[in-house]
Order: structure tokens, then sequence, then C-alpha cells
């Protein structure tokens, strides 16, 4: 009987001393921020956020995000006392990444230019991949392709707790077309000029200098080959003293213009200044018209004697 009112006795002292127990309280932060936190599963906020809890006791804290691995740990809290306690989230694999397809197969794809995935697939066929953990937000997909194909690359939003899908279809290497050059039908100018040392030019620009030698008389030649055919040329000469000339002249395929040019000195007077010298184009080869001979220069005059003689013997016969 004492011993049972003994028992009674240290409980009812024990009572009140547990309910003299002042609380505390927890505080949870995470990163990423905003996560939901519970704790003993029965009171929830998001962080960072501030429980009373039990004092001198331990209390379990969960926080979770979606997209994350959920964190959990035990805390004690202390009577009368705040418990910091941060959680640090861990991407979930299973829940946030990119699919990729890309046809046709068989190249690298890699995410980021660092994480890459060697002979996806086939040519034959599409080629798929999985990148999984990926943080939310914008990532590079870029694609080695096989042989014939141009490499590519592609911008992705990865959305927090979701497989994002990208589908790349490769294009195929274009050969560019060959055109075909045609050279321009082609002939040849040759220029006379009646005085050495003189300079001869085509439209401006190609030019021969002291063409026959040292300035002085003679005659001067010139060949301009692979000169354009069937279009106009200007052939101009100069030289110091004399008047410079310039007049345009042609060239058919594969033939050859020639061009005599007469230089007037810059004293000598003319009644019509010439402004172009004449110039004589020769497109076909052709033989030179004969000269009359000294020979047939004379049989005239000796002719004429002979009949004069035969007038007067046949006039003196007839008078006698």
């Amino acid at each position: 009987m004492k011993t049972a009112l003994l028992l009674v006795l240290v409980v009812l002292l024990a009572i009140p001393a547990t309910a003299l127990v002042a609380p505390g309280r927890i505080t949870v932060y995470s990163v990423p921020t905003g996560a939901l936190a519970c704790v003993d599963n029965a009171e929830c906020d998001t962080t960072g956020a501030t429980f009373t809890a039990e004092g001198n006791a331990y209390h379990t804290v969960v926080v979770t995000e979606k997209g994350y691995l959920q964190w959990t740990d035990n805390v004690y809290v202390t009577s009368d006392q705040a418990s910091v306690v941060n959680a640090y989230l861990d991407l979930n694999p299973d829940v946030t990444g990119v699919q990729v397809f890309v046809t046709p197969g068989g190249g690298t794809i890699c995410l980021d230019n660092g994480d890459c995935r060697a002979n996806v697939g086939t040519t034959g066929s599409t080629g798929s991949t999985q990148f999984a953990g990926v943080s939310a937000g914008y990532h590079t997909i870029s694609v080695e392709s096989p042989a014939g194909y141009e490499d590519t690359s592609k911008l992705v939003n990865v959305e927090l707790g979701k497989i994002s899908d990208v589908s790349i279809a490769l294009d195929p290497v274009t050969t560019p077309v060959a055109i075909p050059v045609t050279n321009p039908a082609t002939g040849s100018i040759r220029v006379y000029v009646d005085h050495t040392g003189s300079t001869i030019c085509i439209d401006g620009g190609d030019c021969f200098i002291n063409v026959g030698g040292t300035p002085g008389p003679g005659t001067g030649t010139t060949v301009f080959s692979e000169v354009t055919a069937n279009e106009a040329h200007t052939i101009s000469v100069t030289e110091d003293g004399y008047q410079p000339v310039s007049a345009k002249v042609a060239v058919g395929e594969d033939q050859i213009s020639t061009v005599d040019v007469t230089l007037q000195s810059l004293g000598e007077e003319t009644t019509v200044p010439p402004l172009t010298p004449t110039f004589t184009q020769t497109l076909q080869p052709t033989e030179p018209t004969p000269l009359p001979t000294r020979a047939g220069l004379d049989a005239i005059p000796v002719l004429g004697a002979l009949t004069l003689c035969i007038a007067l013997f046949l006039f003196r016969n007839g008078t006698s």
C-alpha cells in the first residue's frame, strides 16, 4: 500500500514538471528558396519559414520542391531557442531533363558543348538520347552530323520537373553547282607606226613603250594578243614631238587586224589636220596586187615611136 502511494506521488510530481518546459523554434531555409517545408508532417510553410516546436526534443523536417529530390533531417530544438535549418536540394534526374531526337542518327549529340554522346542511332533511322538532371532554363543542343549532313545546333528551354523533347532534322550537305567558265572569243591586233620609240596602248591600259627601239625614223610594230573579239577597242599612239592619235578597231575571232599609224609632227601645218589615222584591218590574209613592171612601162613609148616611123616611111614613098 505504501509502495503504491509512493508511485502515485512521483507521477503527480512529474506531470507539472513536464508542463513547465517552454517550446522552441525552427527556422527553415532552402536552396532553391520557396520550397515546401514541413515539421513532423504536421505544420507546413514555404521557405524561409519559422515554426514553433516542442522544446528539448527532436523534430523531423522535410523539404520538397518540384524537380528536386526530397530533403529530410532530424533537428533538436532547445527550449526557448531557435534552431536554424539550411536545406540544399539536389535536382531529381528522373524528372528534369532533355530528350533529343535527331534524324538521321549516327552523329554526336552534345549538351552545352560539354556532355556529349557519340554515335547516337544509325544513319538509316532516328537517333535518340536523354540528358537527365538538367537545370531549368535555356540550354544548347549541338549535333556533329554524320557524313553528308550539315552540323547544327538548337536552343531549348528546359522546364523544371519536366523532360523536354527536342527534335532535330539534319540538312544534307549541298554541293555547289559548278558553273562552266567559257572563255570569250579572242583575236589579235597588230599595230605599225612610222616612227620608232612610240608608245602604243590598247583601251588606255595595256601599253608597249619604245616600240621599235630608240626614237627616230623607222617602222615600229607590236601585237596585242588575246583581244576580245567582235567588239571595238581603242588604239592610241603617242611620241614626243608628234600629235597623239587614236582610233577604234575591231577584230574577228581567231583573226588578226592590222593597224597602220602615221604620226604627224607638232610643228607641221596641214590643210585638214587628221584627228585619227587611217586604219587598215585585215581579217583574212590576201595576196598582194602585183605592181606594173618597168618593162611594161617602157613598151608604150617604143610602140609609139615605131608607129611614127612607119607613117613617115609610107608618106615619103607616096609622094615620090
